[in-house]
């Protein structure tokens, strides 16, 4: 067993030496912030050191800032990923250049990094939507694109969207989303990932939802992270309950009541960790949800609150001072994280 782990370890080794390693900002440094075509030729048949992360192998032009069609069908020649950061603006015809560039024959690879593109014209998401592999497009604050949606939902992996803004429509598709199950990217063909872990949908930068958006999130399955939402109504509440999985809202500061009482219903894990203080009436609706509870944020816990999850046997609270945690070791919460 032990062999088989440090040959693991020692391919994985040689391959990143084969492939090269360095930083962007050393690999950046012979990529202008434009290129012609000629120079698009000579870049690609003598690269700059490749870098890896979570994502994969990239040719780094993330120094780019400006790229026309003609430029970008050279890029899309390219055998392998390729990271473009730098760009912040795309338009159709050079979309659909890199529509043209062949996905990564490795299992959960990404292909395409556009992360910094904050917005694309419905013509050129349109065109971006043909392409087979997996886009990264952290920084998208606009969807409006079906075709771009069903693309995104379909990808391998963490779905992961700058948006500050959600209609039904897209959410009911990209709730859809098994990334983390199976890789869907390859037309015609579907991996799966033999842990089947669950997908993950995070979108960090919305600030509120309206109930229909929230009704439409209910069919995924999985973790959805929204730690933009800073305060949540009852009702968008009542709606994020009734999904599965592992519901994650630590941008509350705060919860009400009513909220506390409607997320109590939902089946899965709650994780509340920017909630910093309750009452005894909230902390008793939190008390009979049935999964984890995360509420680590707290910054103090009362004896009625203590008192009120006594019966959780699954919520993690922040560790209590030494003083109190004496004065209350018979109680199995003062343990709590």
């Amino acid at each position: 067993m032990k062999t088989s782990f440090w040959w693991r370890w020692g391919l994985a080794l040689v391959v990143l030496l084969a492939v090269g390693w360095a930083g962007p900002a050393i690999a950046d440094q012979a990529v202008p912030e434009s290129l012609t075509v000629a120079e698009a030729r000579k870049l690609i048949a003598n690269p700059p050191p490749l870098y890896h992360d979570l994502h994969g192998v990239w040719l780094p032009l993330d120094n780019l800032k400006t790229l026309d069609p003609e430029v970008a069908a050279v890029i899309s020649e390219t055998m392998g990923a390729v990271s473009l950061n730098g760009l912040t603006t795309l338009d159709a015809p050079t979309a659909a250049a890199l529509a043209r560039h062949q996905p990564v024959a490795v299992f959960g690879r990404a292909d395409l990094r556009l992360n910094g593109l904050r917005e694309l014209a419905p013509e050129a998401a349109e065109a971006l939507a043909a392409h087979d592999g997996k886009v990264l497009l952290h920084s998208l604050e606009q969807l409006t694109s079906v075709p771009l949606a069903e693309k995104l939902a379909g990808q391998w992996g963490e779905l992961r969207l700058g948006l500050t803004d959600l209609s039904p429509e897209i959410a009911a598709i990209l709730a859809t989303n098994k990334g983390v199950a199976e890789d869907r990217t390859r037309p015609g063909v579907v991996h799966r990932r033999r842990d089947q872990a669950a997908s993950v949908l995070r979108l960090d930068r919305i600030e509120s939802l309206t109930q229909e958006t929230a009704a439409a999130l209910t069919g995924h399955q999985g973790v959805l992270v929204l730690n933009g939402l800073t305060t949540i109504d009852p009702p968008v509440a009542v709606a994020l309950a009734k999904r599965s999985g592992t519901l994650v809202l630590n941008g509350l500061l705060s919860i009400s009541t009513a909220a506390a009482t409607a997320l109590a219903t939902f089946p899965g894990e709650l994780v509340l960790k920017g909630v910093t203080a309750l009452t005894p009436e909230t902390a008793a609706a939190l008390a009979k949800h049935p999964g984890r509870l995360h509420l680590t944020g707290l910054t103090e816990v009362s004896p009625e609150v203590r008192a009120a999850f006594a019966t959780h046997n699954n919520v993690r609270l922040p560790r209590l001072p030494k003083d109190i945690r004496q004065a209350s070791s018979a109680n199995p919460l003062s343990q709590a994280e």
